[in-house]
């Protein structure tokens, strides 16, 4: 099916331009609407006037994604996974990135702490903070008391989803009634076990993860739960270890989501998950503990061709503990990559930048306001212990090389930005730094600023060599003032 245009979207709403929603009018509502960046419910005439509920309907379907969204837990940490439009990336984009979850035992020690951990884990990382997803509690104990009193723990402790695994329906519904208002989703539904689940899902509004080895059979279990009228489904066609197993997870998720994303298969397009976390009940006992981290990077190489394949949601056992932070800053930040948006620009707002305690004769180094740039030089110049100011000019988001091939960051940009943020007001000299892919924009940009140009290091790792060894402000005014 094509994807709708605003156009579509607008024919359908009642185009009062009643600014209600927060928009002076519904084309505008309609183009964010289509953008995922409202809610369909914000159009208050849809949902008071019953004369409009059947094109809130068609609108419902409409904006609906071949693959559905499915919504774990609740509140500020609440995770939406799945939604997806396309297979690849480039294709639009990913509008949900891959959920990441750390497995718990419920017979586990320290639970506690290691909830906290998990909790407040936060890795700074080019201008984004970078956070983990949720807990996958597990019935080791196979005890239904001990499951359900240690989810009521970590539900108590943490405003992270929850997913509770457990494939003893009993054990499971017991733990969920304990729960189910922070919304965890269960794990799982099998041949045997999916019309009991299936009901507790629909009465208690809770998503469902249905498991089967037979992608047919997984299939078939989705039309069952769809047709007894559960709205939240999650796949789990298994994860493998082994020779030919890494191709065998990757085609199993990647005909799953053909199907529902490009065929619209209804009883497919759902959210996926992988698990990771299943080496550690394949591989057998580990003999050597020296080899303990060869076994964890297997893990964490599942779980990066699993990110890299869009597989919405993953459980890692690795990574629960302060020394395995290296597996999840190889996780967390090739997903960081993969699900920026490819149709915008990462930037950052233009302006002057102040870094340290910079007086008088502090240098002004200039940069782009492309993201990937303007962060990195300033992580280099405060590491670096330099006080200084930071032009960062609207290059509209484009890094210095394809700027200045493109014009983008010019002569006359960097002179406006000089003059807008009235950068010399700030320093007793007329100097600024620019960066060596910029040139020969030198001798335009002394005409255009009135100033004396700097041609700094190609690189932001050698500023503070520059600045120790080429950082004379009296001498460059007294070039300046002699021209």
């Amino acid at each position: 099916m094509a994807r709708p245009s605003p156009l579509d979207i607008y024919t359908l709403i009642d185009k009062s331009n009643c600014k209600e929603c927060g928009y002076d009018t519904c084309m505008a509502f309609a183009s964010d609407l289509l953008e995922r960046r409202i809610n369909l419910e914000d159009c208050t005439h849809l949902m008071k006037d019953q004369k409009q509920k059947k094109n809130y309907l068609k609108l419902k379907k409409m904006i609906t994604p071949p693959q559905k969204a499915v919504q774990i837990g609740k509140g500020s940490r609440k995770i939406v996974i799945g939604g997806e439009e396309v297979l690849m990336r480039h294709q639009l984009t990913f509008y949900n990135q891959t959920g990441i979850f750390i497995e718990i035992a419920d017979n586990q020690e320290d639970i506690i702490n290691i909830v906290n951990y998990l909790t407040n884990l936060k890795i700074e990382r080019m201008g984004e903070s970078l956070t983990l997803d949720g807990i996958a509690l597990r019935c080791v104990s196979k005890n239904g008391a001990t499951f359900k009193n240690t989810a009521k723990k970590i539900a108590d402790n943490t405003n992270l989803p929850i997913i509770l695994c457990c494939l003893d329906p009993q054990i499971l519904i017991s733990a969920a009634d304990e729960i189910k208002d922070n919304k965890p989703a269960l794990y799982a539904a099998t041949i045997n076990t999916w019309e009991q689940l299936g009901q507790y899902s629909i009465k208690n509004n809770l998503p469902l993860i249905v498991t089967s080895n037979n992608l047919d059979e997984l299939v078939s279990l989705s039309a069952s739960l769809n047709n007894l009228g559960v709205e939240e489904i999650i796949f789990d066609p298994g994860t493998f270890f082994g020779a030919g197993n890494i191709a065998l997870n990757y085609d199993n998720i990647t005909q799953l989501r053909i199907a529902g994303i490009e065929k619209g298969n209804e009883n497919v397009g759902w959210p996926i998950i992988g698990v990771p976390a299943a080496y550690w009940s394949q591989i057998g006992k580990i003999k050597k503990k020296q080899d303990l981290w060869k076994h964890k990077y297997q893990e964490v190489i599942m779980g990066s061709i699993m990110i890299s394949n869009d597989t919405s949601l993953i459980i890692l056992h690795t990574g629960q503990k302060k020394e395995d932070i290296w597996a999840l800053l190889a996780l967390l930040t090739l997903r960081q990559s993969i699900f920026s948006d490819p149709r915008v620009y990462p930037s950052v707002d233009p302006g002057l930048y102040k870094i340290g305690d910079p007086k008088q004769d502090a240098p002004i180094l200039v940069t782009s306001n492309y993201r990937l740039t303007k962060i990195p030089v300033e992580i280099d110049v405060k590491g670096a212990n330099i006080d200084s100011w930071l032009l960062v000019v609207n290059s509209e988001g484009i890094g210095i090389e394809s700027a200045v091939a493109g014009g983008q960051f010019s002569a006359s940009a960097i002179g406006e930005a000089v003059k807008e943020f009235d950068v010399f007001n700030q320093v007793s000299h007329r100097i600024l730094i620019i960066p060596g892919m910029a040139a020969r924009l030198s001798g335009a940009l002394e005409d255009e600023a009135d100033c004396y140009v700097l041609v700094g290091p190609r690189d932001s790792s050698g500023i503070k060599k520059f600045i120790d060894e080429k950082w004379t402000p009296d001498d460059y005014m007294i070039e300046y003032k002699t021209r």
